[in-house]
């Protein structure tokens, strides 16, 4: 059951979906029988709609792999969603994704990897795993009960769930960039898909890690990377949680500066560290932490400039009480001179709810 989870790019006369599944989540019906359903990338055309190719990230088909509850089939290879956008490289005519974790065993050499597929035909250029065996869906989250949907053994769940980025270094050196919910940052050839570096921020987890979404000021020579560490109940990640906003040299992932602060969390509906998108622009970048802290920072120095506290009921221009809550997701979006933002996304009945949209007028500081 496919599921459409990331945003189509238009490049030309073509449109590139990235295909999910819902079976994630629907394996938390324990007479469900998972899994059958791989993640892929279709190509549309944009004036027509007629299908012109799909790439499978797994190409083998499910085969049933044996039975719970004597009559619930289980199925595998599956799994390997592409959660999020692709991007495009008009110079190399290819896109670019990452891949989610398979949903059950056996496990394949294309979860939790980067792909290189052409722009045109689908073709693949190449594929790079970075976790290998990582099976996991929604069961999981009730594995107290002995989820027959929950693979036996469970993975990290540490999936590309955040949009992949080209950029290049200061000499000119073309890099893709990308965060994994283990906490990583890989810097990857786009040509050949080799490492480059690879850089460890925290201790990552089925939340992240980095969750949603990179941001690069290509001047500057610096990635600006949100980490969430966001701890579940059932789920210990070992190490000891780093969330924050990080900014790292796009040549080496060397830190250049780094933000942390407390949490202010003191019940189970407050949860801190940043999960969702950052966003970058001229020479400032832009985030949001789950406890409700909207934060401009100085892009070369992490200086914070202002904060905007969304915690809180806001007076809408429509006559009604607005409520702010947790930063997560999509990040905030800058147009101009005015940057706006939702807050009060829940996720997981670990984030204060709301359904407030803010707009704020972005002025320069002077000296």
């Amino acid at each position: 059951m496919p599921w459409y989870s990331g945003s189509p790019v238009v490049v030309g006369n073509l449109v590139y979906v990235p295909v999910s599944s819902m079976e994630v989540a629907l394996a938390v019906n324990p007479l469900y029988g998972c899994c059958v359903t791989s993640g892929g990338l279709a190509a549309f055309d944009l004036a027509t709609g007629a299908a012109l190719w799909y790439f499978p990230t797994i190409e083998q088909p499910a085969e049933q792999t044996g039975r719970h509850f004597l009559l619930v089939e289980k199925h595998g290879p599956s799994g390997a969603s592409v959660w999020a956008a692709p991007a495009y490289d008009a110079e190399r005519g290819r896109l670019y994704f990452g891949t989610g974790q398979n949903f059950s065993h056996p496990t394949t050499d294309t979860s939790d990897a980067l792909f290189a597929v052409s722009a045109q035909s689908g073709e693949i250029a190449w594929v790079r795993q970075f976790t290998a065996n990582d099976a996991y869906t929604a069961a999981c989250n009730i594995a107290a009960l002995n989820h027959p949907n929950c693979p036996d053994p469970m993975g990290p769940d540490v999936d590309f769930g955040a949009p992949v980025v080209l950029t290049r270094t200061g000499s000119g050196r073309p890099l893709l960039l990308a965060g994994q919910k283990s906490a990583d940052v890989h810097a990857v050839d786009p040509d050949t898909g080799e490492r480059v570096w690879t850089r460890k921020l925290g201790r990552g987890g089925i939340i992240g890690g980095i969750h949603w979404g990179l941001a690069v000021n290509e001047r500057q020579g610096l990635v600006f990377v949100p980490v969430s560490d966001k701890a579940l109940v059932g789920f210990p990640a070992p190490g000891k949680p780093a969330p924050g906003l990080y900014a790292l040299d796009v040549d080496t992932g060397a830190v250049r500066w780094s933000h942390k602060r407390e949490s202010r969390c003191s019940d189970r509906e407050c949860v801190f560290g940043l999960s969702a998108a950052a966003v970058a622009a001229n020479d400032i970048v832009v985030s949001g932490s789950m406890d409700g802290y909207l934060m401009v920072h100085e892009a070369t120095s992490g200086a914070l400039l202002w904060e905007h506290d969304a915690w809180r009921e806001h007076s809408a221009v429509n006559g009604v009480r607005a409520k702010g809550g947790a930063f997560d997701a999509h990040g905030a979006m800058l147009a101009d001179d005015l940057l706006m933002v939702t807050a009060g996304y829940r996720y997981v009945g670990q984030q204060r709810a709301g359904n407030a949209f803010l707009l704020f007028q972005v002025r320069p500081i002077l000296d």
